[in-house]
């Protein structure tokens, strides 16, 4: 599932996967729970973490840290509407096409989507919005 959010100041109309924010002292499959819950009315168990990230807004000045997750559909439905955006479903293939697809995306989605287990790490650099300039997937 792929989130678009035409409001976002810091990204705006860039395809990425819904997430948030943890909260104060918030472990990390709780706040996967939670933040899936808030934004797409969704419950999701047997969280996995495939990737771990880290990408550099220079224009921001500012540093994001990112996990992606897999997990399991336990029940509820997807929010038709919501306020700051549109979800939608879509297969590997689909995703690739997005030519607004979160850039750093592009390298790790085959491994999120692959059966194998192992968390990989990156860093990510970008000049200005979706502008990528670095890019280093890191070895274990």
């Amino acid at each position: 599932m792929l989130h678009r959010d035409p409001k976002k100041r810091i990204m705006p109309d860039v395809w990425m996967a819904p997430g948030g924010h943890r909260e104060f002292n918030e472990g990390l499959f709780v706040c996967a729970r939670r933040e899936i819950l808030e934004e797409t009315g969704l419950t999701i168990n047997n969280i996995r973490v495939k990737v771990a990230g880290n990408a550099y807004l220079k224009d921001l000045d500012q540093e994001f840290l990112f996990h992606l997750l897999v997990a399991d559909y336990v029940g509820g439905r997807l929010k038709q509407k919501v306020d700051d955006g549109e979800f939608v479903w879509l297969t590997l293939a689909q995703i690739k096409k997005l030519p607004t697809l979160l850039t750093e995306l592009r390298h790790v989605l085959d491994h999120v989507f692959s059966s194998d287990d192992r968390v990989i790490s990156y860093k990510a650099v970008y000049n200005t919005g979706n502008t990528m300039t670095a890019f280093e997937l890191e070895e274990s």
